[in-house]
């Protein structure tokens, strides 16, 4: 295991194969920016040019691509309100406040350098829990993943405030847009109308945008003038942005680990 992540961090750190992570990582930064799109669709888009790549070179470029679609994405959400994709939404609920009251420096280094710390993180992570995650994740069946969803509808409930039958409510829609496209047992349209298009479930992507870019772009031609309520004469914050994410480490590091933990179970499941 050790010899080989030497072995493929002395291959990526080749200059050919890091000028390519690179050129993927400006793509990347590139297609993120636009709402709609996601790092799935920038794979795609970009898989007849790696046909005649060496394997390094084209995993570097894959994955620099994909490693900062998001991080892109959370430029839009923070500035426009608008979540590059479905992974930003938290973004415009935090991010895109301070941008309003003309701090939107100051959001976006704290976003940018918190990313940086996770990816960080998340990568140690990983090559350290591989051999046991791989083991855990095989084991969870049918009636653990049930327990999870469930355990996810408790946080919802729990979180919303005083209000528990709205959070409760709210779980109940997202169970019941959840049951729309194939049974990923039997194979059996559930909910779709007759429309081939929703055998795949309902796409996050676009109720995304639809809830959250379409009543900003509408609040924002109704006012007009700019996206700041309170005008700033410089893009300041951007240093105290970097200085929040420090100040509040402990949460940073306690977000990174949820999120290496709620990743790897996902990627493996």
């Amino acid at each position: 295991m050790f010899d080989a992540l030497v072995n493929g961090l002395a291959g990526v750190l080749q200059w050919s194969s890091f000028s390519f992570m690179l050129i993927g990582i400006m793509i990347g930064l590139m297609i993120g920016i636009m709402p709609g799109l996601g790092s799935g669709t920038a794979l795609v888009l970009m898989f007849p040019f790696v046909f005649r790549m060496e394997p390094v070179q084209a995993f570097a470029f894959l994955l620099g691509m994909a490693s900062v679609v998001s991080t892109a994405g959370d430029l839009t959400s923070i500035l426009f309100g608008i979540p590059g994709e479905s992974d930003c939404a938290a973004s415009v609920i935090y991010g895109h406040p301070p941008a309003k009251q003309g701090q939107a420096g100051r959001a976006m280094a704290a976003s940018l350098m918190s990313s940086l710390i996770g990816a960080i993180f998340g990568g140690m992570v990983l090559v350290l829990a591989v051999p046991l995650v791989r083991l855990l994740v095989l084991s969870l069946g049918a009636a653990g993943m049930f327990m999870m969803g469930m355990l996810g509808i408790t946080f919802i409930a729990t979180l919303s405030g005083g209000d528990m039958l709205k959070g409760l409510i709210a779980g109940g829609l997202g169970l019941l847009l959840a049951m729309v496209g194939l049974d990923s047992y039997t194979a059996t349209p559930r909910y779709t109308f007759g429309l081939y298009y929703l055998w795949d479930g309902v796409p996050l992507v676009p109720v995304t945008i639809g809830l959250f870019a379409i009543p900003e772009v509408i609040d924002l031609a109704v006012r007009g003038g700019s996206i700041a309520r309170i005008r700033s004469t410089a893009i300041g914050g951007v240093m105290q942005g970097v200085k929040d994410t420090f100040t509040h480490w402990k949460l940073v590091i306690r977000c990174s680990a949820i999120g290496a933990i709620v990743g790897n179970h996902a990627g493996h499941g």
